[in-house]
């Protein structure tokens, strides 16, 4: 395995800028696929929002295993993350969301580097976000740049604003085990359409120890 092939998803995108961010968030970041490794986090979301308009995308979302239809405040959140000895491309993502009443909503994910500050978020079912990402501040930004839809041999490509609009993350350090996580997507039209912001406590990289999918 080459020195690149070793590095973690974001190390690759980000090249140099790597450096720049803080040690919780390359601690977040750094399971290097193709290593059987974990990490959990444990928070909770200050608060879960949709408009009306996002309402309407988020529930046929759900087909494809994206984002939350419930809106809260002060929602349990468990985030784990994981890399496998079988895929050297992809650092997975499994997050699990407690709305009072209701069954837990789970939201899995997985993320590769295709480029230079470029990365590809799937879901289920071949869609998938890019996210242009660069380090600000000591913080981690994503930025969309569209969606694909991979069926079969074909990748169909879709703008923002075909569906929830332009949407922006950033994570950034509150303390040396805590990160804070802002999410917000807005449309061009129809202002913000989803957003989530929440606080966690990271927990420490569980090495050569296959996740349970």
């Amino acid at each position: 395995m080459s020195m690149e092939q070793r590095k973690a998803v974001i190390e690759k995108a980000l090249g140099d800028k790597w450096n720049k961010l803080d040690s919780i968030i390359k601690l977040h970041y750094g399971l290097k696929p193709g290593r059987d490794a974990q990490l959990h986090l444990r928070g909770t979301m200050n608060e879960v929002y949709h408009s009306r308009i996002g309402k309407l995308f988020l529930i046929p979302g759900r087909i494809f295993g994206a984002l939350v239809p419930y809106k809260g405040m002060a929602i349990p959140t468990e985030v784990r993350n994981w890399t496998s000895r079988g895929n050297k491309q992809a650092m997975y993502w499994h997050r699990r969301l407690f709305f009072p009443g209701k069954d837990p909503v789970i939201f899995r994910s997985k993320m590769e580097c295709v480029g230079k500050n470029e990365i590809f978020e799937y879901v289920n079912y071949g869609m998938g976000i890019r996210l242009q990402t660069h380090a600000q501040n000591n913080a981690l930004h994503f930025r969309s740049l569209g969606y694909v839809w991979k069926v079969g041999p074909f990748t169909l490509r879709i703008p923002n604003w075909a569906i929830l609009g332009d949407a922006e993350i950033i994570e950034k350090a509150v303390s040396d085990r805590e990160l804070f996580v802002d999410f917000n997507m807005v449309h061009p039209l129809f202002g913000k359409t989803f957003s989530y912001s929440g606080k966690f406590v990271i927990g420490k990289v569980i090495e050569n120890e296959r996740a349970k999918v």
